[in-house]
């Protein structure tokens, strides 16, 4: 059975940091709809996510981060600078970079480019201020589904797939965020 926890408490911090450390999935609020996330250098995490979407490792998945400095070297040198340049945007932008080496080919797919969002969404900050990392965010549903967007459905549907649901309230959004290319400024997904 999934633990339900708010992340406001102390206790239930330090036992969520350690389980993720250790290759823990978590569902939580995102921008518009619940994701789900874990650890982004932990394999086995990942395919379990990959798993439960029914998602084909080679489609790649999105990665968010409350703070530049936490996705530097996730980022091809050559293009970190551009990165950090363009994401003043208010509206949650998903950028679609070359990838440095670090990153595993779990995260991006077939392609040699990672995406990544930095987030203002207040639980998605503060999973990654607590883990002291990016995260995982990929919406919460079986490839194919809807996205879901209610705190009883994910409940439902992942209890006992997640290690975790965190509680939380969903952002102001009604789609999820756009995605753009970084090299070539094409917007691959449409958003709010």
């Amino acid at each position: 059975m999934s633990k339900t926890i708010n992340l406001k408490n102390n206790e239930n911090q330090l036992d969520f940091i350690k389980s993720v450390k250790n290759g823990a999935i978590f569902a939580y609020p995102t921008e518009a709809v619940y994701g789900l996330g874990c650890d982004i250098n932990n394999k086995d995490a990942i395919k379990k996510i990959l798993d439960i979407k029914k998602r084909d490792v080679s489609k790649g998945l999105i990665v968010i981060s409350d703070n530049l400095e936490k996705v530097r070297g996730l980022i091809d040198d050559n293009y970190y600078k551009t990165f950090s340049e363009l994401n003043n945007d208010t509206s949650p932008t998903t950028w679609l970079c070359p990838a440095s080496r670090f990153v595993l080919p779990e995260v991006t797919g077939s392609s040699k480019k990672i995406a990544i969002r930095i987030t203002r969404h207040k639980v998605s900050c503060e999973i990654c201020k607590l883990l002291d990392l990016p995260i995982i965010s990929t919406s919460a549903n079986r490839t194919g589904d809807e996205p879901i967007v209610s705190f009883e459905r994910i409940k439902k549907y992942f209890d006992n797939k997640v290690d975790y649901i965190i509680e939380g309230d969903l952002g102001s959004n009604i789609k999820p965020s756009r995605i753009l290319d970084l090299s070539t400024k094409q917007v691959l997904r449409a958003g709010d």
